[in-house]
């Protein structure tokens, strides 16, 4: 257990602390954003409906912040670790690929944390939106287990071992997914063909969830089943993809 506990802390440190662009991408990218929806572009928005619309946008951009996290920063890392050799360090040590997958986790989730807390800071104070203790921990804590989906996604790209295709890959899915999802702006406005294929992608069905949450409105089970449904499909690629590379020798056990 030290031992884990020594290597969650080896990597909070190389992660976070020695990336600066984290502060960047995970974190102001999604502040930005939402400040320019909410402050500037509202042009035509019913004065009544602002505050739905910036509650509704505080969701939007956490699920963002946590895409660039789960799926950006989880893919260049693990890469980045596979390029360095500290991933055979790794397999080299007493701690099992398990325990490595499991430290990196933990860190890749208080990413996402930290990235969920200071968006709400800024809603809270730009836009005076209003959250009870209990109300904003539900839904930080729903939206993080909802987002664990992205890092299985970043982890699957990660076994491209390319940085140009893994960039490319994750530019890919993260932006036109936020897009059809209707985080960057809602959903209806896009054609009918188009917003079919939005609401079956995990990042709309999440922020679906999180917007009940935060309203305390009641939830709706074909949610969580299409979460469970891309759940079981992301982790069924990423063990076939895993025991390919390990049958061609690309994996050191």
């Amino acid at each position: 257990m030290n031992k884990f506990i020594f290597q969650t802390k080896i990597n909070f440190k190389r992660i976070v602390f020695r990336n600066k662009s984290f502060f960047f991408f995970d974190m102001l990218l999604p502040i930005v954003f939402y400040v320019l929806y909410t402050k500037i572009l509202v042009t035509g928005i019913p004065a009544s409906y602002l505050k739905v619309w910036n509650e509704d946008y505080l969701v939007s951009m956490m699920i963002y912040a946590c895409m660039l996290g789960g799926i950006i920063t989880t893919a260049n890392t693990l890469l980045e670790d596979q390029m360095s050799n500290f991933k055979l360090f790794v397999t080299l040590s007493p701690l099992s690929n398990l325990q490595y997958y499991t430290s990196m986790a933990i860190v890749l989730v208080t990413l996402n944390l930290v990235s969920s807390i200071a968006i709400t800071v800024v809603a809270i104070i730009v836009n005076h939106v209003t959250l009870s203790i209990g109300l904003l921990i539900a839904l930080i804590l729903v939206n993080l287990l909802g987002t664990t989906l992205l890092i299985l996604i970043g982890v699957l790209i990660s076994f491209v071992k390319k940085a140009s295709t893994v960039n490319l890959l994750t530019n890919l899915i993260v932006f036109p997914l936020a897009i059809i999802s209707g985080l960057w702006w809602p959903i209806k406005l896009m054609p009918t063909w188009l917003q079919s294929i939005g609401k079956l992608m995990p990042t709309y069905q999440l922020s679906v969830i999180d917007k009940n949450v935060l309203h305390q409105t009641p939830q709706h089970i074909g949610s969580f089943i299409n979460l469970f449904i891309w759940f079981v499909i992301i982790l069924a690629i990423l063990l076939l993809a895993s025991k390919i590379q390990k049958r061609k020798g690309i994996v050191t056990q």
